[in-house]
């Protein structure tokens, strides 16, 4: 008995030193286990304070130079300055001007490393790197869909002195203007919201000026006036975009010349121009190219009671009457400083190039001439004409002039998804055109487009799906070729107007010529004011006068994806206006 108790006293001795031995390896463990996670805590919290200070290496380092001018196309290391830090430090802030290569604007990117340490088991210092990337966009003149550079008229003859938003003027979108925005004394125009409220993508109407609101009679507090925001003293941009149309022609995947038969400087050589239409169609363009001779000027004589109408017709103004000169070639004659579309189209025949382009996006640049469109878009298109070209008179070589290299809307150009009553863009459509013109992008005075008081009948307004750029100098209507009574010809002497491409003079409208609404799901940048519509008061006495209704609406589309290369904006410091496009860790190797 004795021996088995002293048996059972060592059995109780052994499992205690087992108990006492597990115990302690799982305190041992449980140690180990806590400190482990102390280390990977510290790890993670120096990777987090590294991440941290890399982000504001972007943010104070170099997000300043980001929106300056410093920025070249090469992978530059930024000045240093003094950057606060979390524990540990920032390297390698550097700034980089990158391009995209889908929209070829420039994207700028800041990229900064921040560093931070922890201790080891063995308390040796551990350094931790975490780089961040950040990538900025250029915003575009897409964004806008009304801009002027200044707020006063250009595009065609007798531009009086300012142009005024007015009654019966709807404009729905971001309006943006380098100069002052004048209300009208005779009637108040509406910036509307985008969309109803309760629409996800509803926003606020924006109305922005470089300068300020001259107000009138109009009432700056009225919700009928602005829906939304308006704010004067705003950046001014940069004018004209000159980098955007040389990357718009170097990118340019289809090029047409319009001053081949132009020679400056051969003094014997007749100047003639060449007329470019492209007609849109489901999945092409039509392209068709024909010579023409711009019409000399006369100047009618100064006592007008010497001779009669038909004389001082046909002989100081015969722009209406087509001739022929020895080489067979049809012309006209008549004022120059009164732009025209209607040159005839003569036979295919006879034509100088009548091509189709058949690819859903394509980029179309018109050398020297001026440009025709038309038709129904399915695709993605941009096409745009070069600056002023001199040319010598075709009846006087040693007369110089220049031709603006004109967009000239003939018909309806609208999306093949749009409504085809109002022009109204369906949200996802994928089709977009651009219209960039070295001159001015002009609603042409045709039948189509609500000629002779045509704003009551079948063919009335123009529906316009485009984001459109008038570097030189308007989007402006064709009101000096008119059908009114008092000025489709001469007034007290003086050209005011002329009713070629119409019915000549009888019958004409009296003093009407209201062609309906320029219907506009796009975007309008111009570089002066063009004129919609001319009455009284100012040089064209009558009322209700000649032209259009406004009613401007966005395409939010543009905002997704623009036109083919479209250009971008800039301040006129030099800055850009940027938004974010990407944040992203870049792995260290």
């Amino acid at each position: 008995m004795r021996s088995f108790i002293r048996n059972q006293h060592g059995f109780v001795i052994f499992v205690s030193l087992i108990m006492v031995l597990i115990s302690l390896g799982f305190t041992i463990g449980y140690l180990q286990f806590v400190m482990g996670e102390r280390i990977l805590f510290m790890q993670r919290f120096a990777e987090t304070r590294a991440r941290y200070n890399a982000m504001t290496g972007i943010a104070e380092g170099s997000g300043p130079l980001i929106r300056g001018s410093l920025y070249t196309k090469n992978d530059t290391l930024l000045p240093p300055r003094p950057v606060p830090a979390m524990v540990g430090k920032i390297d390698s802030i550097r700034g980089l001007m990158r391009e995209n290569p889908v929209s070829h604007r420039s994207q700028p990117v800041a990229r900064a490393r921040g560093i931070s340490t922890y201790n080891s088991f063995a308390n040796q210092p551990i350094e931790v790197e975490y780089t961040m990337e950040v990538n900025y966009s250029a915003r575009g003149f897409e964004e806008f869909m009304y801009l002027t550079n200044e707020e006063r008229p250009g595009g065609g003859p007798w531009l009086g002195e300012t142009v005024t938003f007015g009654s019966g003027e709807i404009l729905e979108g971001l309006v943006y203007s380098n100069d002052d925005i004048t209300m009208s004394d005779y009637g108040c125009p509406t910036f509307v919201n985008y969309g109803e409220e309760d629409d996800p993508d509803f926003e606020l109407s924006q109305v922005y000026t470089a300068g300020t609101f001259n107000f009138s009679n109009c009432d700056e507090d009225s919700e009928s006036l602005f829906e939304g925001i308006h704010q004067d003293s705003m950046p001014t941009i940069e004018w004209p975009p000159y980098e955007g149309q040389d990357l718009v022609k170097n990118k340019a995947d289809y090029i047409y010349n319009g001053s081949s038969l132009i020679n400056a400087f051969d003094p014997t050589h007749k100047d003639r121009h060449i007329m470019t239409r492209l007609i849109f169609s489901a999945g092409q363009i039509a392209v068709k190219q024909w010579k023409y001779i711009i019409p000399p000027t006369y100047q009618p004589p100064s006592d007008e009671s010497q001779v009669t109408f038909d004389d001082t017709l046909r002989k100081y103004y015969p722009l209406y009457y087509k001739q022929i000169n020895g080489l067979g070639d049809f012309f006209f004659r008549g004022d120059l400083e009164l732009q025209h579309f209607d040159f005839p189209m003569p036979p295919s025949a006879e034509l100088l190039t009548d091509d189709i382009i058949s690819a859903p996006e394509a980029v179309i640049w018109i050398e020297g001439g001026q440009v025709q469109v038309l038709g129904e878009i399915t695709g993605r298109y941009t096409v745009a004409t070069s600056g002023p070209v001199p040319y010598k008179l075709y009846h006087d070589s040693t007369i110089v002039r220049e031709l603006n290299c004109n967009i000239w809307i003939m018909d309806d150009l609208i999306y093949a998804d749009s409504n085809p009553t109002t022009g109204y863009v369906e949200v996802g459509s994928p089709n977009r055109l651009g219209l960039l013109s070295g001159g001015n992008i002009i609603v042409a005075n045709t039948r189509e487009n609500g000629a002779r008081n045509g704003g009551s009948s079948e063919y009335g307004g123009v529906k316009i799906n485009a984001a459109m750029i008038a570097m030189n100098e308007s989007f402006i209507i064709q009101y000096w070729q008119n059908s009114t009574q008092a000025y489709n010809y001469m007034n007290a002497g003086t050209v005011k107007g002329d009713g070629r491409g119409v019915i000549p003079f009888r019958p004409h409208t009296g003093t009407s010529d209201i062609r309906g609404t320029v219907m506009i799901f796009g975007s309008v940048v111009q570089d002066k004011r063009g004129y919609l519509k001319r009455n009284a008061p100012g040089p064209y006495q009558i009322s209700p006068g000649i032209g259009y209704e406004k009613d401007y609406h966005y395409d939010r589309n543009l905002r997704t994806f623009p036109p083919p290369e479209w250009p971008e904006t800039k301040n006129s410091d030099g800055s850009s206006s940027l938004e974010l496009a990407g944040l992203r860790r870049i792995e260290n190797r």
